[in-house]
């Protein structure tokens, strides 16, 4: 027997390491011989056939190279997965691990300032200056179509679980001065306008004490709290008594978080509490199909409507921003029809379209509650503004 002879498996480290190496080579070129182009994707540069052509091609095949690593979603995910578990960090800023287990939208992009969407609705939010002399148009315009609607503005998750944000924001956002109660006490805002919003953050304080406003892994509120808000917002706006008909039962499920496309490689989820629409007897539809009767909702999508016969016979029309799916429901225990249309694809309508809308939402006005409902980032930062702006009523004819 030879003495060089290498004993069995002498080399399999080498081996595997130079497998692995070469394993996200072959992938690659397995995907672009097999797989259509993704134009969200580098795309390989042309030959070179120029000296310039040559400088630049390096920077272009690091581009395509970065893009089209054999395996890159996998070792994205995996080392999402390992950052999160291991440092309770996430990949991206939008994102950020709060105290008690409970996690936040940090910020609405990811070239913005840290904490961007959670200082703005604290302490040292101060809200846009087109905030003020839009909501003094925007109840002048319905006040003069004779049309009264009340705009609730919902504090968001930081500024209602101060105690949860990452411990430097948690003085800030433990404070009662917000963007929403500077413009509320603004000089500047018109009596029409202040009289006719309700921005309550003392009470969802409280209110969170009893039931879930917030899920500890979600942006957008959902749970038993919010049928406490849609009561107070009814006594607050409309005087309405609360005793019509019985409590809307309930059904609790296990839901995924609404950011969880901000990340791959980490599953968030927490219990949820909605109404049982079909157990309390009222019909419930949710998306593009709930209105044959205006050709915008269709493209609007976030729309939802409810009949409740036993209800009395009164309608609420619900005009909002994306938190408004999850509260309108509760607000079917007190009306015979509640019809809610949110504003974000409102720049999709055509000028056409948008009038349908007007005079198919404005109808009615002796029998409908308007309820204008946006989260305190929306109504503080333009996305109340540009959502229902071009919506605006016209006009009643003046008397001759």
């Amino acid at each position: 027997m030879s003495a060089i002879s290498p004993r069995p498996g002498r080399h399999a480290a080498k081996i595997v390491i130079v497998f692995l190496l070469a394993l996200p080579a072959v992938l690659s070129i397995e995907r672009a011989l097999n797989k259509p182009a993704d134009l969200n994707l580098t795309q390989l540069p042309p030959k070179p056939r120029t000296l310039a052509d040559w400088t630049a091609a390096p920077p272009k095949l690091t581009a395509w190279v970065d893009d089209h690593f054999g395996g890159r979603k996998l070792f994205i995910r995996l080392g999402t997965f390992v950052r999160f578990h291991l440092f309770n960090e996430f990949p991206t800023i939008q994102m950020a691990a709060g105290q008690h287990g409970r996690y936040f939208l940090a910020a609405h992009g990811t070239n913005v300032a840290q904490y961007q969407a959670i200082t703005t609705v604290c302490g040292k939010g101060v809200a846009n200056a087109t905030t003020i002399p839009y909501l003094n148009k925007m109840f002048g315009a319905f006040h003069a179509a004779g049309l009264q609607p009340k705009l609730l503005v919902v504090p968001s998750a930081p500024a209602v679980y101060p105690e949860d944000v990452p411990a430097a924001l948690v003085a800030e956002c433990s404070s009662e001065r917000t963007a929403v109660s500077t413009v509320l006490a603004a000089p500047e805002l018109a009596v029409e306008a202040s009289g006719n919003m309700f921005y309550p953050l003392k009470e969802m304080r409280e209110i969170k004490k009893s039931a879930t406003l917030f899920p500890n892994t979600w942006f957008h509120w959902t749970g038993a709290g919010l049928d406490q808000v849609a009561r107070l917002s009814l006594t607050h706006f409309w005087q309405r008594p609360l005793d019509q008909g019985p409590p809307l039962r309930t059904r609790s499920s296990v839901a995924q978080s609404d950011v969880s496309h901000l990340f791959e490689g980490i599953t968030l989820k927490s219990e949820i509490v909605e109404p049982d629409m079909e157990g309390s007897g009222i019909k419930a539809c949710f998306g593009l199909d709930c209105f044959p009767e205006v050709a915008a909702a269709r493209i609007l999508q976030d729309v939802s409507r409810f009949d409740n016969p036993q209800a009395p016979a009164r309608r609420l029309l619900i005009i909002s921003d994306s938190f408004g799916v999850k509260i309108a429901p509760w607000y079917a225990r007190y009306y015979r029809q509640v019809e809610h249309m949110a504003t974000n694809r409102v720049d999709q309508l055509s000028p056409q379209q948008i009038a349908d809308l007007k005079t198919f939402l404005y109808r009615d006005p002796a029998q409908t509650d308007i309820l204008i409902l946006y989260h305190d980032g929306g109504a503080m930062y333009d996305t109340l503004r540009l959502g229902t702006d071009s919506m605006l009523p016209a006009a009643l004819p003046k008397q001759g």
